[in-house]
């Protein structure tokens, strides 16, 4: 059996994937080491993984963002915030290569799995590539790659392959690095402080292409095409939560086959800390219509919703969507990279209002597969959220495009493809190791 380091950026979206490749990697017998940020050790070890957490310069709870990041908190969305969360990730880069170092000195592994933007990773993949395992970066998020096809990442703007098209790109593309140089220096500096070259390429393109695999999270369906797609990409489908083994069913379960349309709205478990975004407005919108409406906080007390709840709803702070998207109608949420992929792979077309984090990008991207409509807001008026359910509701071309989306998905199983090219990876290596 084989011996892997799962390493993930301390939020629940970066995490989340992670925790359920580790429980299936120790279910296959392999030994898995997990690290990331003190909070989520409970969660970690319950994969049977070893917990090792961060060291604790880097040692963070995200919960507390706005306390320890308020230049990030409060900044607009933009490329200032880019640029800060950029700059956040160059911090911790050091301090989650200490942390690898301390797990490799008396773990050595097989192989590294990192999210998207776990930067640890980063100093040993420019270095000699006999010196470290190989490194997989597990795709959580919507592929920031640059493409002569595709417009800049954090644009929200849909893809053009046109000549007119690739022009628009190319200008964006050289645009937004040259708003970027600061950050993308700050990178370089900090790799020189302890002797390693600077990035080969933009920072987005690098950590795409550095690694030695770059598995996304999601079906070719829910992606743009590129014709210049780096050769390390490879699309695995949506990684998707084990079934509910132990669910009870709140007291109003029955209602979902009521015959009424259903609505859930949610803002995940991340971009929550003002429900008057989107959960609150969802529900002055659809108020009066003949639906029943399901309101997740993804955690907060129900009591944090700014309105009153209307009598065609029922609020919770958490339910198994896994039992419940099966039974929804339109999905609409801010846009969480996990839930929209969970959404389409049951063949539900959803209503996105994000503009935070990368969720411009993943509101685009649904609209652009036809699946759902792009509010193109974080903060949608009341009419627009009623005016796009009904559109959904009303127009099956939607559910049709959502379904196609849904079939793509079916031919992946994640779990499965991650670990057979683990699986191939490491006795790769082996038989390297065995011929030198």
């Amino acid at each position: 059996m084989a011996r892997y380091i799962l390493a993930a950026t301390a939020l629940p979206g970066h995490v989340s994937p992670l925790l359920a490749i580790a429980q299936h990697l120790v279910r296959q017998g392999h030994e898995v080491v997990f690290n990331t940020a003190s909070l989520f050790r409970e969660k970690a070890e319950a994969t049977g993984a070893r917990f090792v957490p961060f060291p604790a310069e880097i040692d963070f709870d995200y919960r507390r963002i706005s306390e320890l990041f308020p230049d990030y908190h409060e900044a607009e969305r933009g490329p200032l915030k880019l640029m800060l969360g950029l700059r956040y990730l160059c911090r911790t880069m050091l301090g989650q290569k200490a942390g690898l170092d301390g797990i490799l000195s008396g773990f050595p592994a097989d192989a590294i799995l990192v999210d998207t933007v776990f930067a640890g990773t980063v100093p040993m993949l420019l270095g000699p590539r006999e010196a470290r395992p190989p490194v997989i970066t597990i795709g959580i998020t919507a592929l920031a790659a640059t493409s002569v096809d595709t417009p800049f990442f954090g644009s929200g703007m849909t893809p053009s392959g046109t000549s007119e098209g690739r022009a628009r790109n190319i200008a964006m593309h050289r645009n937004m690095q040259a708003q970027c140089a600061g950050m993308q220096q700050e990178f370089d500096e900090t790799l020189a402080s302890i002797g390693c070259p600077p990035l080969p390429e933009f920072m987005f393109d690098a950590f795409v292409s550095l690694p030695d695999l770059y598995l996304q999270l999601t079906g070719e369906s829910f992606e743009y095409p590129r014709s210049d797609l780096p050769e390390t990409v490879r699309f695995v489908g949506p990684l998707l939560a084990p079934p509910t083994k132990s669910f009870t069913p709140p007291a109003w379960w029955p209602e979902l086959d009521g015959g009424k349309p259903v609505v859930v709205a949610t803002q995940g478990t991340f971009a929550n800390e003002d429900f008057g975004q989107l959960i609150g407005p969802t529900l002055t919108a659809l108020k009066d219509e003949d639906m029943l409406m399901v309101a997740t906080t993804g955690g907060p007390p129900v009591e944090e919703i700014p309105v009153p709840i209307p009598a065609n709803t029922r609020a919770t702070p958490f339910v198994a969507y896994d039992r419940l998207l099966p039974k929804v109608d339109v999905f609409v949420t801010n846009g969480g990279y996990g839930s929209v992929n969970h959404a389409l792979s049951l063949g539900v077309p959803i209503v996105v209002a994000g503009d935070t984090e990368e969720k411009p990008e993943i509101a685009a991207r649904v609209a652009w597969a036809g699946a759902g409509i792009n509010l193109g807001t974080g903060h949608p008026r009341p009419e627009q959220i009623r005016d796009a359910v009904r559109t959904v509701l009303s127009d099956p071309r939607y559910r049709r495009r959502a379904q196609a989306v849904q079939a793509d998905f079916a031919r992946h199983d994640a779990r499965r493809e991650i670990a057979t090219i683990l699986d191939d990876l490491v006795s790769g290596q082996g038989q390297r190791r065995a011929t030198a």
